[in-house]
């Protein structure tokens, strides 16, 4: 196995990652143009690798010490991804919102302060008005004394905590490494990019294929960007249509918001998926609309506003998952076990990131602890364990549906613990303590766009790729996730005592993250809901509707849908994405039927070109757009 210079790489991401969450802020709460971590391959983490492997040009003329490996490059993209999890949408943008909005915002009118100001851990928030006159209004300074300070308690306890969760997760990671990337060879569609761009002498960036993909994507978006600074510019409309505007008539007007978008980059991303997959999320996608045109013809939302069910739905089906996770590996899991116990087993763990043994401790050791975080925060025991355990089965589900399929989007929206659990069992089950919780952990519950996990068990993979040292990058992933968790703090408290949080300067998203958290929960005390026999029925259909898929897949190979399609073709994402995922689905098919396995990866290059070029294009007219006030064309989200 290859080491790579850990210094090295760390004082590069120690740069390269506060840097990325400072860009990140600027482009989503700013510019609201550009959103990388809402889609499973982050663009900015891509064009921080191009830069990379162009700046090794000059040093290895020059500086030939300096250069970066393989391995190390993609360590560095590895650690930017994890870096990047933190500083976007669905994490630390929405939790830093929770964090003081009911201090700023409470009134006599909305009551909040008798309903629950007792029952907030003041030390995991920002309670301080004074600090936040700032935050909220703008013209001011994070690094004034009073204003770190005050922010200085939660972001060193909400780094603690999620260094556990990153902790326990890269535990399982290592538990399950061997058998999803050695036994089962899962394919790990999404590091397909990043593995090309890095390949010796150049050959990808030789190819003439991959250039037309990089053109085309390009032009486009050269285009579009001009249009947007200057409107007598023509532009090519590859998001103008949404066929909910246009069907009207009751009950197929209830299939909502429907667009017809093309993005180049979503159809580079579906050409990776296999066949079934990518024709399982359009298909799905149109299933779920079935399913409210049904719901709206026999007018069942007028007893049942909540019918279909689709997240709980969602939710069940990814729980399904991670059950199927453990089932087709319970053979490998029990001499894992054995191995841990020190009994005979026919498993080697000696060139893993960790011992068998030290990756259950660490499981054990680091659950118990965010068990007591939990505990120390108002929630009690019972809840708490159900609340992390349902988060890791989702997280796990996650990072297998990424090894395996190269799942586009895994959103996930409004269906984590927090809405599960009161939802299922009843709001008046739990006490004011643990609905607070379930209110600030919104930060990492709101969507499940930007998981870290599959980012880890995708970093293990590329070690393998490179016969790089496994461990070095399992530490320096742990590491990248510390250094994201305090430059996203710095980065989006940096900006948003500059300009203001509620300030016109910023996205209204910044403080709607905490109405959303907060209102839900002056609902649930004021108005507490009844247990949802629908919700917990539903949530059992997605879950058994897996299963069923699963079992037909396993069986059958001639069974065309995917249950991860089932899944994933819920979310807000795929709204975006099905229709591209349509187009490569089809030209996908139309190449294997006609060229074969040799057909695909000829025209391989090409698609990988519409991701790569327009990231590329996208990243500079977005950094362009930043420093010197242009409009930016707004490519995704």
């Amino acid at each position: 196995m290859k080491n790579v210079n850990i210094t090295k790489i760390l004082l590069a991401c120690a740069f390269l990652i506060p840097l990325n969450n400072l860009w990140l802020v600027y482009m989503q709460e700013v510019t609201n143009r550009g959103f990388p971590n809402t889609m499973s391959l982050f663009f900015n983490a891509i064009f921080t690798l191009l830069f990379l492997i162009l700046l090794n040009i000059p040093l290895r003329k020059y500086f030939p010490k300096f250069e970066f490996s393989r391995g190390e490059l993609l360590l560095i993209y590895s650690m930017v991804s994890i870096g990047t999890c933190f500083g976007g949408w669905d994490m630390y943008a929405v939790l830093i919102s929770c964090l003081p909005h009911p201090f700023w915002f409470a009134t006599p009118e909305n009551k909040w302060e008798e309903l629950f100001f007792d029952y907030l851990p003041k030390w995991l928030m920002v309670p301080n008005k004074e600090v936040l006159k700032g935050y909220y209004l703008g013209w001011s300074s994070f690094y004034q004394g009073s204003n770190w300070l005050g922010w200085l308690p939660p972001i060193l306890y909400w780094t603690l905590f999620f260094m556990l969760l990153l902790f326990v997760m890269m535990c399982i990671n290592v538990i399950f490494r061997k058998q999803w990337v050695e036994n089962e060879r899962l394919v790990f569609p999404i590091i397909q990019l990043p593995l090309s761009m890095t390949e010796e002498n150049f050959s990808f960036f030789r190819n003439n294929w991959m250039w037309a993909g990089f053109s085309l994507a390009s032009f486009i978006d050269i285009v579009n960007n001009i249009n947007a600074n200057y409107s007598f510019f023509p532009h090519i409309p590859i998001r103008d249509y949404d066929l909910g505007q246009i069907i009207q008539t009751s009950p197929w007007n209830a299939i909502g918001w429907t667009p017809l978008y093309f993005f180049p980059c979503i159809i580079g991303l579906g050409y990776l998926l296999p066949l079934d997959l990518s024709f399982s999320c359009w298909f799905f996608y149109w299933f779920w609309k079935f399913q409210k045109i049904i719901s709206a013809a026999f007018n069942l939302r007028a007893t049942r506003p909540d019918m279909p069910y689709i997240n709980d739905q969602a939710a069940g089906a990814y729980l399904g998952i991670a059950f199927f996770v453990f089932w087709i590996a319970r053979k490998y899991l029990w001499e894992v076990a054995k191995k841990a116990l020190g009994k005979s087993s026919q498993l080697n763990d000696e060139s893993e990131p960790l011992t068998y043994r030290g990756a259950m401790i660490g499981v054990i050791l680091g659950f118990s602890l965010l068990l007591v975080f939990l505990h120390r925060a108002g929630v009690g025991l019972i809840t708490g364990f159900f609340f992390c355990i349902i988060y890791l089965a989702l997280s796990l589900s996650i990072a297998r549906m990424r090894a395996e399929f190269g799942s586009p989007a895994h959103d996930l929206h409004f269906a984590g613990p927090d809405q599960m659990l009161p939802r299922i069992v009843g709001v008046e089950s739990f006490s004011k303590s643990d609905l607070v919780f379930f209110t600030l952990s919104w930060g990492f519950n709101r969507a499940y766009r930007p998981h870290p996990m599959p980012h880890q068990i995708e970093g293990f993979k590329i070690a393998e790729r490179t016969r790089t040292n496994a461990r070095q990058y399992m530490w320096a992933m742990l590491i990248a996730g510390f250094i994201g968790s305090l430059s996203a703090f710095w980065a989006h408290l940096h900006v948003r005592y500059k300009l203001g949080a509620s300030s016109a300067k910023m996205s209204p998203w910044v403080v709607g993250f905490g109405w959303e958290a907060y209102n839900r929960l002056s609902s649930w005390l004021t108005m507490p809901q009844q247990r949802d026999n629908f919700c917990a029925i539903f949530t059992g259909v997605g879950f058994l509707g897996v299963i069923f898929l699963m079992i037909m897949k396993s069986r059958y190979l001639w069974w065309p849908f995917h249950p991860v399609g089932y899944a994933v073709s819920a979310s807000w994402t795929m709204g975006l994405m099905w229709f591209p995922i349509f187009i490569s689905w089809l030209i996908k098919f139309i190449v294997l039927k006609s060229s074969g396995l040799k057909g695909f990866r000829n025209s391989l290059p090409f698609f990988l070109g519409l991701i790569l070029g327009e990231f590329t294009i996208a990243s500079i007219t977005n950094i362009l757009g930043i420093l010197f006030h242009w409009q930016i064309y707004f490519f995704w989200g």
